[in-house]
């Protein structure tokens, strides 16, 4: 199966254009460790799950682990939140089996066992996200406490948290989760400077 070809920038930035407005960042990442990694638009904007595109900043502290903060171009279905604090926590505690199937593995048979493995240790992570209950709280937002949905697996936190016309979802440690500074401002080109693309 031919692998997809990757965005173009322009692709990028017509994808950005329709998050105008305002998205989650970290305020001051370097006070807390952190370095800005990727900022971007995941998932698929086919209109049938809205919740599904989402402007993306991605950090990593100088030790190696992740913080992300996903802005939702709606909010979610009340229904919909716990799914989502849920698979944002199994994606974080999954992160690290993802560098084990990689196109490098040699043999195929020795890369459809690794893929196995994987797909078994993936439903072990969900399976036990699942079974951790899902706690409500306040989650400062703007510096204002915001009624949160969230789930702690083994020190990893996700939380969803709605904005005035948007949410966030936050993943990380739980103790950097709990006390970085997350606020909302228009999309600006951060990671590239004044030599990256506009949008």
């Amino acid at each position: 199966m031919p692998e997809e070809s990757p965005e173009s920038w322009e692709q990028i930035v017509a994808r950005f254009a329709r998050f105008s407005g305002v998205v989650g960042e970290v305020h001051d990442p370097l006070t807390w460790g952190l370095d800005l990694e990727e900022e971007t638009v995941t998932g698929v904007a086919d209109g049938q799950d809205p919740t599904e595109e989402r402007f993306l900043r991605a950090y990593r502290t100088f030790s190696g682990e992740s913080v992300e903060v996903e802005t939702l171009r709606i909010p979610a279905e009340a229904e919909q939140v716990e799914d989502i604090v849920r698979a944002a926590c199994s994606g974080a505690l999954a992160a690290p089996l993802h560098a084990d199937v990689d196109s490098e593995t040699p043999e195929p048979t020795d890369f459809a066992e690794a893929y196995q493995d994987y797909r078994t240790a993936m439903r072990a992570i969900v399976a036990e996200v699942d079974e951790v209950p899902c706690e409500t709280s306040a989650f400062r937002v703007d510096g204002m406490e915001r009624e949160s949905l969230r789930v702690t697996v083994r020190g990893i936190t996700a939380v969803y948290a709605p904005t005035s016309d948007r949410a966030l979802v936050v993943t990380g440690p739980g103790d950097l989760v709990d006390r970085v500074d997350i606020v909302t401002r228009p999309i600006r080109n951060l990671l590239h400077g004044d030599d990256g693309p506009r949008f």
